[in-house]
């Protein structure tokens, strides 16, 4: 936009307008502000926004509001720039500083004098509307900002398609690198594909792009998506925070300090993360196996049906609110039971109920779950997720085969709590548990 300087000059005489915004840098002692503003960090934070949820444009700083090029001085330029990054990056939500293109110009005033004035250009938010902290969204009507109303934010949010899912959306601090170099995905072409990475006929970072992993952003970077992170990445919980699950073992019946046993933390990709919960809850001394003769040998009884947990826990992994961030998956083993809580509630209407009665569930992270299918599981040896619907009935199956008893599912606040419960009667015959 505006890019030579007759075509910035000819548009500073022609005024400000819905793409074109003037700045006055003045100082005052050690004060650095714009001219007109009282406070240049929520004033500047507003301005970047509501270029970036209109069309783009561009601020020129060093302009007077008549047009006049008055330049800023050699020593001004860093605190600017600083500023200028520190308020995207600090007080705007979400940060913004991907979307700023600097650019130092040299411009002649009215006396055909030049002057260093700074170009920066501000480009079009596609995938988030931007707010100074704590404030409302603003847009730009004209050559001035206003606050969007509730309103107006919902058909800009149905516009640009904010309402895709979150596992589409690119995760604009992670580095391409971390997915398309990635083993996992290698690995993974050539059991879907039955072939070599090489193969592929078309441009890697668009072959990306076309499955989900890579999405481009306004300057037409790319970026991995959520879903690219969270299958390919050996640790996406470094941009996903909370994309782990921790374990704890508690050797009383109530959640306390004193009583804690072991802890584990798993990371990695989330089929690592179901294999060593898997692996970690087989070896577990809180999952005993009674041995039962019979005539024809030896039957072995467990505590818990493993097929069981493993439904429990890939559901939890797959259909996971990874927006809410922060908040990992937590699994708790007491004496008489296991309680595995995820972040988000149940999606759309579905309702414990409505589960319990056999309903075909809406996923949360489809393409999630579609990749799953290609992963076996070491237990059943089948797909972690068959695409039947059917997983939480066999998980009230299993359970009620094992210990007479359905799991609980309750909805505590923003999660899901699924509490599977032993075989009582084989634990009063265990002698861990005697």
């Amino acid at each position: 936009m505006y890019n030579t300087v007759d075509e910035l000059v000819q548009a500073i005489k022609a005024g400000e307008d819905s793409f074109l915004d003037f700045m006055e840098i003045r100082t005052k002692g050690n004060q650095f502000f714009f001219a007109s503003k009282q406070k240049p960090g929520l004033e500047l934070a507003k301005d970047l926004c509501c270029f970036a949820n209109t069309e783009g444009g561009v601020i020129v700083f060093g302009v007077r509001d008549d047009g006049e090029r008055i330049g800023i001085e050699n020593d001004q330029t860093d605190v600017l720039k600083r500023l200028i990054v520190n308020t995207a990056q600090n007080n705007v939500e979400p940060p913004m500083g991907h979307l700023l293109v600097f650019d130092w110009v040299m411009i002649p005033d009215s006396q055909n004098i030049l002057k260093r004035c700074l170009k920066l250009e501000i480009k079009k938010a596609i995938h988030n509307i931007h707010a100074p902290k704590g404030k409302r969204p603003y847009w730009r009507i004209g050559d001035h900002c206003h606050e969007m109303t509730l309103d107006q934010q919902a058909r800009l949010f149905e516009r640009r398609g904010m309402m895709m899912p979150f596992e589409e959306r690119p995760i604009f601090s992670s580095n391409k690198k971390e997915i398309i170099q990635s083993k996992l995905f290698s690995e993974y072409y050539k059991k879907r594909y039955d072939g070599p990475l090489e193969d592929i006929d078309i441009p890697l970072e668009q072959f990306f792009i076309n499955i989900k992993l890579l999405s481009r952003d306004e300057t037409n970077q790319r970026h991995p998506t959520a879903l690219g992170l969270l299958l390919f990445s050996s640790r996406p919980d470094q941009w996903i925070t909370g994309a782990y699950v921790d374990i704890v073992m508690y050797y009383e019946t109530e959640p306390d300090i004193n009583s804690q046993g072991d802890a584990k933390s798993f990371y990695g990709s989330i089929v690592q993360q179901i294999e060593q919960t898997m692996d970690y809850l087989k070896r577990s001394p809180f999952l005993p196996v009674r041995a039962i003769k019979n005539e024809p040998g030896r039957l072995d009884k467990p505590a818990y049906s493993l097929l069981a947990l493993q439904e429990s826990i890939v559901n939890a992994v797959v259909h996971r609110d990874y927006s809410i961030q922060g908040s990992q998956i937590r699994i708790f083993l007491f004496p008489d039971r296991i309680e595995i809580s995820n972040p988000g509630r149940l999606h759309n209407s579905l309702t414990p109920d409505a589960l319990f009665a056999g309903c075909q569930p809406v996923r949360r992270n489809q393409m999630l779950a579609g990749f799953l299918r290609e992963y076996k599981s070491p237990l059943t040896n089948r797909s972690y997720m068959e695409g039947k619907g059917t997983g939480f009935l066999t998980m009230i199956r299993e359970c009620v085969r094992i210990s007479g008893r359905k799991p609980d599912l309750e909805m505590i606040g923003d999660s899901v709590k699924v509490t599977i419960w032993a075989d009582i009667d084989l634990l009063r015959r265990h002698e861990r548990f005697k």
